[in-house]
């Protein structure tokens, strides 16, 4: 049993929260939303067909719904994507989303409170405790690294990515360092696996 939609019934997902959000809340980045999700997805599969062994097709589907818990807005109603996300997939049987949902955030499963300091510690708490149980694959790996390089309505290298991020959620500097080691040692990864420099396959120009 496949354990993750068909890019028809992901793209049906897709639409499905986007309207949701729409109709439901002021939703001021739409447009944003649209070129983060669809970029990450088409950048996913991209990388994926350059591996010995990544499927394209699941590639685009983590890509596109990783952030679909975003159907709501997190801050105004108090409910976390990651979680949102997460349970929706996992009642609706794809659990290779649902960690999706959960894993593109963390980077680093170990992660202290003090990183995230724009979420509550019961998000940080339920995020950890359900961390715990995972071993990251390298479509954990790709969906991070993919979600990197869409900053506004520009693809951008992981360097201006995070000048975006860092403004919106005030990371601290030793956040920040951090961060970038593990993005850097990310894409070094994937460079290899790919055979070619990912920025390179994506069209992305360095710094």
């Amino acid at each position: 049993m496949k354990l993750y939609p068909d890019i028809q019934t992901a793209e049906q997902i897709w639409k499905e929260g986007y309207n949701y959000r729409v109709a439901t809340s002021e939703f001021k980045n739409k447009e944003e939303y649209i070129f983060h999700t669809k970029g990450v997805a088409e950048a996913a599969s991209q990388l994926a067909a350059k591996t010995p062994y990544l499927n394209t097709e699941k590639a685009y589907v983590l890509g596109l719904l990783h952030d679909y818990g975003k159907k709501y807005d997190e801050f105004a109603t108090g409910l976390f994507h990651a979680q949102t996300g997460y349970e929706y997939f996992l009642e609706n049987n794809y659990p290779d989303v649902a960690r999706i949902c959960l894993s593109h955030g963390f980077p680093c499963a170990d992660f202290h409170d003090s990183d995230y300091t724009c979420y509550s510690v019961r998000w940080l708490n339920w995020a950890r405790e359900k961390l715990k149980n995972y071993v990251y694959d390298d479509y954990d790996r790709l969906i991070q690294l993919c979600d990197l390089f869409f900053e506004g309505m520009s693809k951008v290298c992981f360097e201006k990515r995070f000048e975006g991020i860092a403004r919106r959620y005030n990371l601290n500097a030793e956040t920040q360092k951090l961060q970038k080691i593990w993005a850097y040692k990310n894409k070094q990864y994937f460079d290899k696996l790919c055979g070619e420099d990912v920025y390179n396959i994506l069209n992305i120009e360095d710094i």
